[in-house]
């Protein structure tokens, strides 16, 4: 090994019982180093109790004495507490207990080396879950307790092989934090970052939410964010009553909370149970919360599948409401494909069904949909009136997470329109609530939108830590659309801070997922923002090319925002090459839509250069 290499002690804490945990960790880990970090001069070390030394003294306490030595720490827990490891300082009941609080110890204190700590949940069966023993109790207690201090992001895993992908995502985590480009200056590029997609409405067909006691209880703890109560209970509805429905409600919540294997695992029981029991009805719901679950991960075609049997269920049924449901379902997978035509068509469609029913829920996700056309379109007012009639029905429904989203969807309007203390306003709004339903996603979206804000700012350093967090939740959850707009963000801020490499290496890394789903209003960005690091380089060709290719795209979705940002890029190209009226004749038509439009960012960049190129 290298001794040029920078190297990371990662601890494992467990308490017995999770012995193929412990070695996946250490293969994963040695597995990542040979791939991945060690090509960045970085070298992770696995650690944990295996590595302590025999000698005299407490056990507990030679074993403490390496966890102070470590840079990360992760901890498992699935169904045991563990053993007491005799008096200690901390009054830990356990071993595992006591290194949580040493490493929590170790953390708040800048003179040890740890950088940050993870706590990873395997899933117990769901009667266990319903009944818990003494030792699984601890755990309940444990988890709640994160629950409600809010240090720290706990994740769940049902697999081993979801185990080892939440390994892999923290080291890569913790490898970029390792390589962060600390260098100032640059060109600022008048593409505008991608905005985060904050929640689309997607519509959970027909679920009922309260078919007995305890699954009425369920979702009010869900609503007031008491997560692991709620999980409890729905575990104990199923137990007291195993139908679709209940599982169905189980899988809601579980995609709610972003636990999308264990959601499956359930939504896959209740397809079975409905094809024994010729329930063609819940056959055709559960099949709605795979599309959905599909989705989040960027499965466009598995997902559109999901949502066309769905529907063919529901047509041949003459169920309204699940019609609406997967016609509003569908609009999404077109609209992420960038065919705006036909999302708006599948919109309209299935608010036509939910304003004959009356169903109020239905009618919010489809004017919130509507609202996102009309803002990619660049039609700002007309967004804004679609958003604020779904929030007025959501707030009048009591719906926490549709107001969130919609608080989100407004703050980029706003922010959009140069109003950047009412986008932050609202962005916050949005992620307390997702903070405090435990809604992954939309803390994600909140996160990225943040960190636009923050950005057109100038805050780069707080901005580049709400990317951060963003693209760790998307990367926890698979979620691969959110990862795309993440590695565009963190290009975009390495760009301004002059680091053209790190900055390139974003955008092709967002560009190739964005390819692989097929979605155009991502690939025109990327295209955009690779354009500006070929001109930085000098490549006047190769960037015209990108500019092009990224005008043509959003020329295609009717893109107005995308449209004007690059007649900007080419008349920027233009003006650098000394063809003063070519850059002259873009920048007029840039500021054209902006002002039109109410782009407020673009058409301030896009004045002063036409201000500038005057006095040239």
């Amino acid at each position: 090994m290298s001794d040029n290499l920078i190297r990371h002690k990662v601890f494992i804490a467990s308490p017995g019982g999770l012995d193929d945990e412990r070695k996946a960790f250490a293969e994963e880990i040695e597995e990542y180093n040979e791939i991945e970090a060690k090509h960045r001069s970085v070298y992770f070390q696995p650690v944990g109790w295996e590595d302590t030394l025999q000698g005299v003294g407490r056990p507990q306490s030679r074993i403490n004495e390496k966890l102070e030595q470590c840079d990360y720490f992760i901890m498992v827990l699935h169904d045991r507490w563990g053993s007491d490891s005799g008096p200690n300082a901390m009054n830990a009941t356990s071993g595992t207990e006591e290194e949580y609080l040493l490493a929590l110890k170790c953390f708040e204190d800048s003179n040890y080396p740890m950088k940050q700590i993870v706590c990873l949940f395997k899933s117990v069966p769901l009667n266990q879950l319903a009944d818990p023993g003494p030792q699984l109790q601890k755990v309940l207690d444990f988890k709640r307790k994160i629950e409600e201090e809010k240090k720290l992001l706990y994740g769940n895993f049902e697999s081993l092989d979801e185990f080892s992908r939440h390994v892999r995502k923290n080291l890569a985590q913790w490898l970029r934090d390792n390589g962060s480009s600390e260098n100032q200056g640059g060109y600022i590029s008048p593409e505008t970052p991608p905005n985060d997609d904050a929640a689309y409405g997607i519509q959970i067909a027909n679920t009922d939410k309260e078919p007995d006691e305890v699954l009425s209880n369920a979702w009010e703890l869900a609503k007031e964010g008491k997560l692991v109560d709620a999980e409890i209970e729905f575990a104990r509805a199923f137990i007291n009553n195993p139908k679709e429905k209940q599982l169905l409600n189980y899988a809601s919540f579980l995609i709610d909370t972003g636990q999308l294997d264990k959601a499956l695992m359930m939504i896959d029981r209740a397809i079975h149970l409905a094809n024994n029991n010729k329930n063609e009805a819940d056959e055709a719901d559960a099949l709605n919360l795979k599309g959905i679950v599909l989705q989040t991960r960027g499965d466009l075609d598995g997902a559109e599948d999901m949502y066309k049997k769905s529907l063919e269920i529901n047509e041949k049924l003459g169920r309204l409401e699940g019609m609406a449901s997967q016609y509003g379902n569908l609009g999404i997978v077109l609209k992420t494909r960038g065919d705006l035509v036909g999302a708006e068509d599948m919109y309209k469609k299935s608010l036509e069904i939910n304003e004959k029913l009356g169903r109020l829920e239905g009618m919010a996700s489809d004017y919130g949909n509507l609202g996102i056309v009309l803002q990619t379109r660049g039609d700002l007012v007309g967004a804004e009136d679609m958003y604020k009639k779904s929030l007025e029905i959501n707030e009048k429904l009591g719906r926490l997470g549709g107001m969130a989203s919609l608080y989100g969807n407004l703050g980029i309007v706003l922010k959009t329109r140069g109003d950047l203390d009412g986008a932050e306003d609202m962005c916050r709004k949005s992620l307390a609530i997702e903070e405090k339903l435990g809604r992954l996603e939309g803390m994600a979206s909140d996160y990225g939108n943040l960190g636009i804000v923050l950005q057109i700012r100038g805050d780069l350093v707080g901005a580049e830590d709400m990317y951060k967090k963003s693209l760790e939740i998307n990367e926890k959850l698979g979620r691969l659309e959110g990862m795309a707009i993440q590695y565009g963000n963190l290009g975009i801020v390495l760009q301004t801070r002059g680091d053209l490499d790190g900055a390139e290496d974003m955008y092709k890394k967002s560009l190739a997922i964005e390819e692989k789903l097929g979605r155009l209003e991502g690939m025109a960005s990327d295209y955009g923002n690779l354009g500006n690091v070929l001109k930085l380089r000098g490549d006047l060709v190769g960037a015209e090319d990108m500019y092009k290719k990224s005008l043509e795209i959003n020329e295609k979705l009717g893109r107005l925002e995308g449209i004007a940002s690059q007649y900007g890029n080419l008349g920027n190209l233009l003006q650098t090459r000394g063809d003063l009226d070519g850059a002259e004749d873009m920048y007029k038509k840039t500021l054209e839509i902006a002002e039109k439009s109410g782009f407020k960012q673009i058409q301030e960049i896009v004045s002063k250069l036409l201000k500038d190129l005057t006095k040239e």
